[in-house]
């Protein structure tokens, strides 16, 4: 475990539900799968759906980072953390193999994209007026980002690490 962390560990489950860990994953399995929908008809050079395709490449290369830098270290390494990603980062990396400061920058993917996706098709919508299917599926993604931040939280709430963890939704603010 990174020695930053060791500090830091609280109370907390030693292991989460497999049901918890699927339904979480699969919430953000649908927002990142909308979001690609949603970004699918904004830009189309020579018909390909570029924004959706660079959506898709981010989400990967981000997920596979988080788990370097933040999992490999973390208490749940190895184990099922909320997410399941302890057990994910043990099958892909060495124990402390990435790096905490580079983890706290990565965890920001979970807060910029949702608003500037939301008010990118909202323009869009807008503009160019689509379907109302593309409507509902904006309004799915705006209700499932809003239900996410409950649902994190509260996994982030059992977690051992949430003091110590830079993606943890339940850190006590000191002032």
């Amino acid at each position: 475990m990174y020695k930053c962390y060791q500090d830091n560990i609280v109370s907390g489950c030693e292991s989460f539900p497999l049901s918890w860990v699927i339904g979480e994953n699969l919430l953000y399995l649908a927002m990142w799968t909308l979001t690609g929908y949603l970004l699918w008809p904004i830009w189309m050079p020579l018909g390909l759906p570029l924004l959706s395709i660079i959506w898709v490449i981010l989400v990967v290369i981000i997920q596979i980072l988080l788990k370097k830098h933040n999992c490999s270290g973390c208490y749940y390494y190895g184990k099922l953390c909320h997410l399941g990603w302890g057990k994910i980062a043990a099958a892909m990396f060495k124990p402390d193999s990435g790096n905490p400061k580079t983890g706290i920058k990565l965890a920001f993917f979970y807060i910029l994209p949702p608003p500037l996706i939301s008010l990118t098709a909202l323009a869009f919508a807008i503009i160019r007026s689509p379907t109302w299917v593309y409507w509902l599926m904006l309004g799915v993604f705006v209700i499932l980002n809003a239900v996410s931040f409950p649902v994190r939280k509260k996994g982030c709430g059992l977690c051992a690490m949430r003091e110590a963890c830079p993606g943890s939704a339940a850190k006590k603010v000191t002032a």
